[in-house]
């Protein structure tokens, strides 16, 4: 797996649109967040050993830094409780973030090994994608447009909307309702401020049946 792994990683590094220095993680963070050298996250490691995080692929997918700021960008940051993993109550609680598409699906690691899962930001769901680190990455790089919005970043980018640093896409109407079928309405937002109006959507869509009607309040 070492040499699988450095050859995806030297592919997806020329893929960055925007990558963040210090190149070097912070090496406590990285322990305190991926566990210790040798465990079954190390892949991950050397990856930010070469670069601290980025955004990749039109910025559809962005790979968070072992550092301590900007919130938006950090590792340990992303991962505490009260940024916005809390709105989702329990069903983030065991998941450890290391990465976000456009549309703020985060994949993350389960538990303390190495599997890794996506959880659905509208719906918060938790599904397994990837058996480790490695797989996961093999996969984006194989098929990146059917697993990562880039069509939808390109689109943006083209009507001079590119999208900012700390920010996510957000559709309204969401695009887990059936309306979003017909229309929407493509926003940036803040990360931070739209993964909670997602998680706190998710905790109360979450045991309805699907094509209940429901009532969306924004303020």
């Amino acid at each position: 797996m070492a040499d699988t792994a450095g050859a995806l990683i030297a592919q997806l590094l020329p893929l960055a649109d925007r990558h963040f220095v210090p190149p070097l993680l912070d090496a406590e963070i990285a322990e305190r967040v991926l566990g210790p050298s040798g465990a079954p996250r190390t892949p991950h490691r050397r990856l930010l050993d070469a670069m601290n995080g980025g955004y990749f692929f039109g910025r559809a997918l962005h790979l968070f830094g072992a550092c301590d700021e900007p919130a938006w960008h950090s590792l340990a940051r992303w991962n505490s409780a009260s940024l916005w993993r809390d709105a989702y109550g329990d069903v983030a609680r065991d998941l450890v973030v290391f990465a976000e598409d456009a549309f703020g699906d985060q994949f993350a690691y389960s538990g303390f090994g190495g599997e890794v899962v996506c959880l659905e930001g509208e719906l918060g769901r938790v599904s397994s994608i990837a058996p480790h680190f490695v797989a996961w990455l093999e996969a984006v790089l194989a098929a990146p447009t059917e697993v990562l919005p880039i069509d939808v970043l390109a689109r943006e980018a083209d009507a001079g909307r590119p999208l900012a640093d700390g920010q996510q896409l957000y559709a309204y109407p969401p695009l887990c309702t059936i309306e979003s079928k017909s229309d929407v309405t493509i926003g940036h937002v803040d990360a931070v401020e739209a993964m909670r109006f997602r998680g706190d959507l998710a905790r109360q869509l979450r045991d309805l049946p699907p094509g209940t009607r429901v009532r969306i309040d924004v303020e």
